[in-house]
C-alpha cells in the first residue's frame, strides 16, 4: 500500500519526533517502504546542530537508528530556509511531492492555545499534502 515514507524531523529531537519516528519504522518494515527524512533548517548563531556538518551527523544517526529498527532504505534531504518558521509547512509539502512520497508520518503535540489561531506544522500538512498524512501523538 505505502512505498515511500516522509519523515519530517525537527533536529532538536523532541519526544514526538521519536514517537513518529518509530511508528514510520513499523509502518516502512509492515509494508516494505522507503523512508526518506526530511529536515527544514536555518542558520541560527551558536546552535551546533544547525551548522552543516552538525546537520549531517543529526540526520545520518537517525537514518542508521531508523534503517536498523525497519530493514528499510533510509536516506534523508536537508532543506536550507532563510526564514524556518514562515516557510518550513510549504517546504515539507513540496519535498513530500518531489520525492514522491505518499505517506507522511509526521509527530505533533497536544493542541495548545495557540493552535487554535494557527495551525500546527502536522495540521498544515494534514489539510494541504496531496498524500495520506499519519499524524503521531
Amino acid at each position: 500500500m505505502f512505498k515511500h515514507i516522509m519523515l519530517p524531523v525537527d533536529l532538536h529531537l523532541p519526544p514526538e519526533i521519536r514517537k513518529a519516528a518509530d511508528a514510520a519504522a513499523q509502518i516502512a518494515k509492515w509494508q516494505g517502504a522507503q523512508i526518506t527524512i526530511v529536515s527544514v533548517t536555518g542558520s541560527q548563531p551558536g546552535d551546533p546542530t544547525q551548522s552543516d556538518s552538525g546537520i549531517n551527523t543529526e540526520i545520518s544517526a537517525l537514518a542508521d537508528q531508523l534503517a536498523d529498527a525497519s530493514g528499510a532504505q533510509v536516506t534523508f534531504r536537508n532543506i536550507h530556509s532563510v526564514d524556518v518558521a514562515a516557510e518550513v509547512d510549504g517546504d515539507l509539502t513540496r519535498a513530500a511531492e518531489e520525492i514522491g512520497a505518499d505517506l507522511i508520518v509526521v509527530g505533533t503535540h497536544a493542541p495548545r492555545i495557540t493552535d487554535y489561531i494557527f495551525s500546527s506544522h502536522a495540521g498544515y500538512l494534514a489539510k494541504h499534502a496531496k498524500m495520506s498524512v499519519f499524524v503521531v501523538r
